[in-house]
């Protein structure tokens, strides 16, 4: 059997992946300018709509790049340490400090170059090596998928402020969830994040699934259109539904097809969006279920202030779960998110 083309495996770059073009451009352009106006983007957006994919590109796109060394880091380690190992590796591998000698272990930490008196703290250690890189004209792009606000971070980027005020030529993308990225601005020391430019990862083009499918199914137009309006332009969704079909050799979506695609967004994906919601915003989503799509009948059923109502949906889109587009309604944007409330919370 010839290898499905679709990729249902999170975090693991897909075959036929429909590239955040536009996305990668904005933050490349941005940080070849002689003076960015940012040195940090935040990639934004839930789970499953290609955050970590899009930040895999970028990490290939610098990795080709002579002047640049790309450093990515766990989020549920110490940031300040893996990022002292990595550049070490990077640097011995490339011979980057030729005629100095220097060795570090992460618990007791030493740091020696020749000539000079050693490095005892984690924060010097890392200005050494990053006057280094910048007397060689590199510039450091690191990178770190799915951020939450835990110690790690909140260390890290009080120590990334530092660096930016010392003038180095130091980059930061970061991906996370709306809800974990806000905590993590909303730190006192951290409010700097708060300007670092938001690029929120929107549906994908209908009309670039459609091509996909087209291409990879070989069917004809028409029959691609109704797949992709399925997705309704959910990344992980066109994966999904890409993959079933392929598994099933058909191109056919029956209610065995549909319980497939419901079973395994229910599972990978909505089941966590839905336990990271408030109370209030479950019940505003059941309304929508049911068709009270209006601000008057989700306030009427809740009895609701508009105030009020008008925060949680601020949330709910921001989260990537509903359109807000139209100012007095509600639409679900993921897909059959409706069917997946019904199903698991009606009576």
């Amino acid at each position: 059997m010839n290898v499905n083309p679709f990729n249902i495996t999170f975090g693991k770059e897909p075959l036929n992946p429909i590239n955040r073009t536009y996305e990668i451009n904005k933050i490349v352009e941005t940080f070849s300018n002689e003076n960015p106006f940012s040195e940090i983007y935040v990639l934004t957006g839930p789970r499953g709509c290609g955050k970590t994919v899009a930040l895999n590109i970028l990490i290939k796109h610098y990795r080709n790049e002579k002047d640049w060394m790309t450093v990515d880091l766990n989020p549920e380690s110490d940031l300040l340490e893996q990022l002292a190992g990595k550049i070490c590796d990077q640097v011995k591998s490339n011979k980057m400090f030729l005629k100095t000698e220097f060795s570090f272990s992460f618990h007791g930490i030493s740091f020696s170059m020749k000539g000079e008196r050693p490095v005892t703290n984690i924060s010097t250690l890392l200005n050494s090596m990053l006057k280094v890189l910048q007397k060689k004209n590199i510039k450091l792009l690191i990178t770190i998928d799915e951020v939450n606000n835990n110690s790690n971070m909140r260390v890290f980027v009080h120590e990334y402020q530092s660096f930016l005020r010392e003038g180095f030529s130091c980059f930061l993308v970061m991906t996370g969830l709306y809800e974990n990225i806000s905590a993590l601005e909303n730190e006192k020391s951290l409010t700097f994040l708060y300007r670092a430019p938001k690029i929120n990862l929107e549906a994908l083009s209908i009309r670039s699934i459609t091509y996909k499918y087209k291409e990879l199914f070989s069917i004809n137009e028409e029959k691609a259109i109704e797949l992709a309006k399925i997705t309704k332009g959910y990344a992980y969704a066109y994966q999904l539904l890409g993959y079933i079909l392929y598994e099933n050799n058909t191109t056919k979506v029956n209610d065995n097809i549909l319980d497939q695609f419901d079973s395994y967004l229910e599972t990978r994906v909505y089941f966590k969006i839905w336990q990271s919601l408030s109370e209030n915003e479950k019940d505003i989503l059941k309304l929508v279920a049911r068709g009270k799509t209006s601000n008057t009948d989700i306030m009427s059923s809740l009895d609701m202030a508009s105030n009020a109502l008008a925060v949680y949906k601020k949330r709910l889109a921001n989260r990537g779960i509903v359109d807000t587009n139209t100012r007095a309604t509600l639409s679900f944007k993921l897909p059959r998110f409706s069917e997946f409330i019904k199903f698991n919370y009606f009576d």
